[in-house]
């Protein structure tokens, strides 16, 4: 099996994707997380798709990166945008503590010390952003 870079799909599976082509997509989801977080709203990876059809087919793992890559070179006191992603009706996404905790923001060990930071990130997002172009 190849390692996260490979090409090889696993059976009815997407492959991973290439180190730099997802930097060069998380160049592109940034702008689109930042105007969500302008509107004070969440998003979806459905949502996402929609606007950045080059994400069709991403597989799930890439996604995570592809968060963390959005985070990766933030200011550490600027919010995660990643928390912006939800599933459902605006349900935190299940992979947010493990992305935060990457990030150098503790999560918690609970599920509601998970809710609770993720939560708090989005607030801090909405407002971050609100006023910014």
């Amino acid at each position: 099996m190849p390692a996260h870079g490979g090409s090889v799909p696993r059976e009815g599976q997407p492959g991973f994707l290439e180190a730099g082509r997802l930097a060069e997509l998380a160049t592109d989801l940034r702008p689109l997380l930042e105007q969500t977080a302008r509107t004070g709203a969440t998003t979806t990876w459905t949502v996402i798709r929609k606007r950045l059809p080059a994400l069709m087919g991403l597989h799930r793992d890439d996604e995570s990166v592809l968060l963390w890559l959005v985070d990766g070179d933030r200011d550490q006191s600027d919010p995660l945008l990643s928390a912006l992603v939800t599933v459902g009706d605006r349900q935190m996404h299940p992979r947010f503590p493990a992305i935060a905790e990457q990030l150098g923001v503790p999560a918690g060990r609970s599920s509601t010390q998970h809710r609770s930071t993720w939560s708090y990130e989005v607030l801090k997002a909405h407002q971050h952003w609100r006023h910014r172009r």
